[in-house]
């Protein structure tokens, strides 16, 4: 049993991601749950996914209980860390998105405020923007994420479903670049994972 909250913003493939991680789950013929909590999926709009994988009753997850909390913006992570359960990590897209609602009222991204409540909490670093980047296209970014989230393990899941979810998830055209992505989130973070612990 895995209880994950994704956050981010529209535009970020959070939804897919969760859609990725649930189908992979179903092929493995496991009951998964999944909800999208608050916020718009457009680009710009603040999004929270929660999916849990295993006997669960219930597809909200409580507070302090989620094992994982996969970030793609990290004011998003700081909004959703009250989700995360004590010794849960943190997967994180160092990236800073200047939210709309900021925006509006004409105010400055909180990063001492950001910085000073993720101190204490396990986080991994995910260049996952940059990868996607290096890989030539920064739209494949959460499928860096999946490969991330992927390799802590916490997921129970095979890495054939997973690949087998990716395909169904996205057009055959996308395939490629997509498993190299996934293949180089896993990759970074197993390293990480193995360097904090």
């Amino acid at each position: 049993m895995v209880s994950i909250v994704l956050a981010g913003v529209g535009g970020q493939g959070v939804i897919t991601v969760a859609i990725i991680v649930g189908r992979a789950a179903v092929i493995e013929g496991k009951n998964a749950l999944m909800t999208e909590l608050h916020g718009m999926a457009q680009r710009g709009g603040k999004i929270a996914v929660e999916v849990r994988i295993g006997d669960y009753r219930s597809a909200i997850i409580p507070l302090k209980t989620a094992d994982v909390l996969v970030a793609f913006e990290e004011l998003e992570a700081v909004r959703n860390i009250s989700k995360l359960k004590d010794g849960g990590i943190v997967l994180l897209n160092k990236r800073r998105i200047h939210p709309v609602s900021l925006t509006i009222k004409q105010q400055n991204y909180p990063d001492e405020s950001v910085e000073s409540q993720l101190k204490n909490v396990n986080v991994v670093e995910v260049k996952a923007d940059q990868i996607a980047l290096d890989l030539g296209n920064k739209r494949i970014a959460n499928t860096v994420m999946v490969g991330a989230v992927y390799s802590t393990g916490l997921l129970g899941i095979s890495e054939e479903s997973i690949l087998s979810a990716i395909k169904m998830s996205l057009p055959e055209k996308h395939w490629a670049v997509n498993l190299k992505a996934f293949e180089e989130g896993k990759k970074l973070i197993g390293l990480n994972v193995a360097k904090a612990s």
